[in-house]
């Protein structure tokens, strides 16, 4: 019998402090972010944001986790798919997907068990601070150094 690999609290909130346990810079300044981590199946697990984070970063994060995990990839490559017309969010007529920088998928074993949402910086930090925590999750869970 398959068991499916799934993505522990443990494992979310291991990620989650990892993230917001350090000091994000934009132009050499302190810029509070926002971390989300959802299930396989869409469900919040885990959440915070550093106490400088605004409001509309802390509900992105959660956002850009959600698409990573619903459309099987990166928002990065959700992004490049829109703008190139191969993809239209609009049909999809789910108001949470976002084709925004900073969610990526979470493997297991190979398999989809999540994933994570950064914002706060701009596009390309949120980008750079999802990939990082992505890969160390997965260095973390399997020893490898790969994220998928």
């Amino acid at each position: 019998m398959f068991e499916r690999p799934t993505l522990s609290f443990e494992s979310a909130s291991s990620i989650l402090q990892a993230v917001l346990g350090r000091t994000h810079l934009h132009d050499g300044v302190p810029v509070g972010v926002a971390c989300a981590i959802v299930g396989s199946f869409g469900e919040l697990i885990a959440f915070g944001a550093q106490d400088s984070c605004g409001a509309l970063p802390r509900k992105l994060a959660a956002r850009k986790a959600y698409t990573a995990l619903i459309l099987r990839r990166p928002t990065a490559e959700v992004k490049e798919a829109a703008a190139a017309g191969q993809i239209d969010l609009d049909r999809l007529n789910d108001p949470e997907l976002t084709p925004t920088l900073g969610g990526t998928p979470l493997f297991i074993n190979g398999v989809i068990v999540g994933a994570i949402g950064i914002s706060g910086l701009p596009p390309s930090g949120d980008a750079d601070v999802v990939e990082r925590a992505a890969a160390e999750f997965n260095v973390t869970v399997t020893g490898l150094a790969a994220s998928r």
